[in-house]
């Protein structure tokens, strides 16, 4: 873009209300967002400026709020940055538009996830309150110490290398366990439990978590709850807890 071009585009955007924002709602970045007035080619595009980040490089639609209620702003974002530390702000924010209450709401919430998920990763999970319960349910020890609880979470047997869901069998769901030596899962059929050392690989998607275990394709599987417990979250947590190699 040429210095005439760059003039007259901040030109055009100083003809939009700008965002009440110190920073990017998806990074927390702060001073790297840039208000651009709308282009459009042939008549089409939107008639709305666009929010961009020099940080994370997400584009978002802008729409201001009215003179009398400049905090009634509304965004939608059209590039999201898929980096995994961004996975709750991507899976949260989508394509559809936010009230600045909602938008606001995410970007909090995503800063706490994305700070948890980094504890994990480095080995401290001080933000859980690990417990022992008493009596403790089924195949679980009284030493156990349990980490996250949860519910409806299924355990199932994959056929095959398929990742297919209908090569999938489900062997039981109900209330599934993570302490500091096992996940356990109270089911409506029988009571499963396997020590971390038998856990193969987790996954996660913005759909569930998985938790691999044993060599038979058998998998814990949870729903992705963003509100309550992300997938990513989740992944971190159980990673943290597994017996490093060689111990």
């Amino acid at each position: 873009m040429s210095d005439a071009e760059r003039a007259a585009d901040a030109a055009q955007s100083q003809a939009y209300t700008p965002p009440p924002l110190l920073g990017c709602l998806y990074c927390h970045t702060e001073g790297s967002t840039r208000l651009q007035a709308p282009r459009k080619f042939l008549g089409l595009g939107s008639a709305l400026p666009t929010l961009s980040c020099s940080h994370c490089h997400t584009v978002a639609l802008f729409e201001a709020g009215p003179p009398e209620n400049p905090q009634a702003w509304r965004i939608r974002y059209k590039k999201l940055s898929r980096a995994p530390r961004y996975f709750y702000m991507a899976v949260q924010f989508g394509t559809r538009w936010h009230t600045a209450e909602e938008a606001m709401e995410i970007s909090r919430r995503g800063y706490v996830q994305r700070w948890r998920v980094r504890q994990a990763h480095n080995g401290d999970l001080s933000f859980l309150q690990p417990k022992r319960l008493s009596p403790p349910p089924p195949l679980m020890s009284y030493d156990e110490s349990v980490y996250l609880t949860l519910s409806s979470v299924t355990l199932k047997q994959s056929s095959g290398s398929s990742l297919s869901a209908t090569d999938e069998t489900i062997l039981d769901a109900g209330t599934f366990y993570l302490t500091d030596q096992k996940v356990h899962l109270i089911g409506h059929r029988r009571d499963w439990s396997h020590k971390l050392s038998d856990i193969q690989a987790v996954e996660y998607n913005e759909k569930h978590w998985r938790v691999y275990v044993g060599a038979n394709q058998q998998h814990y599987q949870g729903p992705n709850q963003p509100d309550q417990l992300d997938a990513q979250l989740f992944a971190a947590i159980v990673e943290a807890l597994l017996p490093k190699k060689g111990d």
